[in-house]
């Protein structure tokens, strides 16, 4: 299970380019309040692949609603985000949160995103058999 944080971003982005997370489809979100931690569990039905993403240490969590026609289950994109100025408008008191955090953003095809802040991401891929 590759960890990581602020100290390896380099290798978490490298690590997201070569993933199977672009197509894959959102089965499960679930929050753990005594552990602070957000399980996200992905499946790329193209590759036959399962993906679990745990986001230890959580900050800030934000959804946003697309609006757009499209899948809203479908991840289009899954990346970090170095500047966290767009977080900080719309959350000008969490400023103490964010600092030595990952940003990860999800983005859907029907323009939905879930912006994690997190101390911390752990990521599991397993490929299924179908």
């Amino acid at each position: 299970m590759p960890r990581f944080d602020r100290n390896n971003i380099k290798e978490l982005k490298e690590f997201l380019y070569n993933s199977y997370d672009h197509d894959a489809k959102l089965e499960n979100i679930r929050y753990d309040c005594g552990e602070d931690s957000i399980k996200i569990e992905l499946f790329n039905p193209i590759f036959n692949v399962k993906i679990a993403l745990i986001f230890r240490n959580i900050g800030v969590v934000l959804a946003i609603k697309g609006g757009k026609y499209g899948n809203r289950e479908t991840i289009i994109s899954l990346t970090i985000e170095e500047d966290f100025s767009y977080l900080q408008t719309y959350l000008p008191k969490h400023s103490e949160c964010i600092e030595g955090s990952l940003y990860l953003l999800l983005q859907m095809f029907s323009g939905d995103e879930l912006h994690i802040v997190s101390k911390e991401v752990i990521i599991e891929e397993a490929i299924t058999r179908g």
